[in-house]
């Protein structure tokens, strides 16, 4: 009877032994075997959309004339034509609220030779930063005419402004990288279908990392005649993103 118990006692550790043997060949090693077969990898994804510039800038910039530039002394009466003329052009600038700005340096130039310095004469500078759409460009036009009207009244200033440059303001920037960022996940999510169809599994997205470097934009720099608005064409506001899909 003892040794029926122990040979009991044998066969049931023999059958224990056996079905720990079965879990662990069905859980850990299909598990593992699972494992080896899921597929990583990561895929660049670049959308685009056109936008067209809708925006025009422009410097406006008065320096001092060459009398002015080799004018050593200045008296009382040429400092108040000075103020005069650039307060008759702030006045009129303002007017259009196109350009920001509205004031001037004037101070003395001087040259080193040998630790000595000398006065030559003057320098004067003012800066007007200028925006405005296709529809005020008339307003802008008819502005330089007359800030031209207006300098040329006082010799000792210049007034220079170089070629429209063609923008596209940040509020419809933003605006449209909103639409690339949807644009950019549908597209993920097809080529996530895609993947999962053409593989035959069950692929996911498991990340997707935006490029948010912006885009360059300011291309519509032409050749300035008065103030003719360049040439514009639509350019392409782009949005890169980097996604890493897994298929099991």
């Amino acid at each position: 009877m003892k040794s029926f118990f122990k040979g009991l006692g044998v066969g049931l550790l023999c059958l224990l032994v056996f079905v720990l043997g079965v879990v662990f060949n069905t859980e850990f090693l299909g598990l593992k075997n699972q494992n080896s077969n899921s597929l990583q990898f990561t895929r660049d994804i670049e959308v685009f959309d056109e936008i067209i510039p809708n925006t025009y800038k422009a410097d406006l910039n008065f320096n001092a004339s060459n009398e002015l530039s080799q004018k050593t002394i200045i008296d009382e009466e040429e400092k108040a034509s000075i103020a005069k003329t650039f307060k008759e052009l702030s006045t009129r600038i303002a007017k259009e609220n196109l350009c920001k700005g509205g004031s001037y340096t004037l101070e003395p130039s001087y040259s080193y030779n040998q630790g000595h310095k000398t006065l030559n004469g003057h320098n004067f500078y003012s800066n007007f930063s200028c925006a405005f759409t296709k529809e005020k460009n008339k307003d802008f036009d008819n502005l330089i005419k007359d800030i031209n009207n207006i300098s040329a009244k006082n010799s000792l200033i210049v007034f220079s402004t170089k070629a429209l440059q063609a923008m596209i303001d940040e509020e419809i920037l933003e605006e449209n990288k909103e639409k690339l960022y949807d644009l950019a996940l549908k597209k993920a999510y097809e080529k996530n279908e895609y993947y999962s169809k053409n593989l035959n599994k069950i692929c996911s997205i498991k990340s997707i990392d935006f490029d948010t470097n912006p885009s360059k934009l300011m291309r519509a720099n032409m050749v300035y005649d008065s103030v003719a608005l360049p040439i514009v064409k639509n350019e392409k506001q782009k949005l890169l993103a980097k996604v890493i899909f897994e298929c099991k």
